[in-house]
């Protein structure tokens, strides 16, 4: 990953390793994912160096591979949600998911309370960042992924 090899992983390095080292084409195409998994783990730790706090040093690196595989779960969660594919979730389609999101991990008993919470900046349309802060703070998990196959 740290190709000129100074200790610290820029957002350009990581773009770039998962194209020609991890080889994940998906996850290379999706900049949303790699910019919050970047953001989070460069912000993890407190540097000591003046550049540590703009990227992922190697104390962060493993936060980084934990939040690339944890926005990777909310990106499946939002695309399935955002019916229309204009990367915003609606109220309605917000509602239709009522099943899924329950399935999730969610109390959705109130949907309107859950949705004014989620629509952080009352845009009335949800965002991706919106959608990561809400899904986070309620432990959304995806029913059908593989963190969890210990029979297999």
């Amino acid at each position: 990953f740290d190709v000129n090899g100074n200790g610290y992983l820029s957002l350009a390095e990581i773009d770039k390793a998962m194209r020609d080292v991890v080889q994940l084409p998906k996850l290379f195409e999706l900049k949303p994912v790699l910019m919050r998994a970047f953001m989070a783990a460069k912000n993890k730790v407190k540097s000591k160096s003046k550049h540590g706090d703009d990227y992922v040093t190697k104390g962060e690196f493993r936060y980084l591979l934990k939040y690339l595989r944890q926005y990777y779960e909310l990106y499946v969660a939002f695309d399935r949600i955002d019916k229309d594919g204009d990367r915003r979730v609606s109220y309605k389609e917000f509602c239709m998911a009522i099943p899924d999101l329950e399935k999730w991990g969610i109390d959705m008993s109130n949907p309107e309370a859950q949705w004014k919470q989620a629509d952080r900046d009352g845009g009335g349309m949800i965002l991706f960042i919106e959608f990561c802060d809400w899904g986070i703070k309620r432990g959304l998990d995806l029913d059908d992924d593989d963190d969890d196959d210990e029979n297999e």
